[in-house]
């Protein structure tokens, strides 16, 4: 008997999906549905975490992963904003920025069209200190504000990609899906991967 993973991972890795039942069909309905619901990110985050072996996440608070130091970031392109390995953190501060560079996270970058996997990078947070503490230092120069956060700490390809990284897995027909990427972030998946 397949298991919610197993409808899952298929879903994600396979350009059209065939049921082979109606009970299936509903169940790869509610899957499509889930996979680009533009306010969770749990399906692409349970996703990226089962192909690099771990398991989807209990935990709602804290980092990604339940017995780890783990962030998850997947993007979703649904036909604007190109991928180009980029993510973010909601409601940032010194205090969570020393937090995550002393328990040395690890971040997983990944990367889905419509919510079909097309990529996931991995790499050491330490990689985007500059970017986080450029934007740390334009809402708090001076160190936290109790009560204020830094709403939004984006991120791209660009701001870890000169540190180690690691491509952890790429869609094969990658190039199928070109139209989806910023022109040198593409590049740097077909330099690093058999895709």
């Amino acid at each position: 008997m397949k298991t919610i993973e197993d409808y899952k991972l298929h879903y994600a890795l396979t350009d059209i999906v065939k049921p082979e039942n109606e009970a299936e069909q509903v169940v790869y309905e509610l899957i499509e549905e889930f996979a680009n619901d533009s306010n969770s990110a749990k399906f692409r985050e349970d996703v990226t975490k089962l192909m690099v072996g771990l398991r989807p996440s209990e935990a709602k608070l804290g980092y990604d992963d339940d017995h780890e130091a783990i962030e998850v970031k997947p993007v979703n392109y649904t036909g604007k904003g190109k991928l180009q390995g980029q993510g973010n953190f909601s409601d940032f501060t010194w205090k969570r920025h020393r937090k995550y560079t002393t328990d040395n996270v690890k971040m997983l970058v990944s990367g889905f069209n419509h919510g079909k996997l097309l990529y996931i990078i991995e790499f050491p947070y330490k990689a985007l200190t500059d970017r986080i503490e450029y934007i740390l230092n334009m809402k708090f120069p001076n160190g936290d504000v109790r009560g204020s956060y830094v709403r939004n700490a984006s991120f791209g390809w660009n701001h870890w990609s000169t540190g180690q990284y690691k491509v952890v897995y790429v869609c094969p027909t990658l190039a199928l899906h070109k139209g989806c990427f910023v022109k040198k972030f593409y590049n740097l998946l077909t330099e690093n991967s058999n895709a």
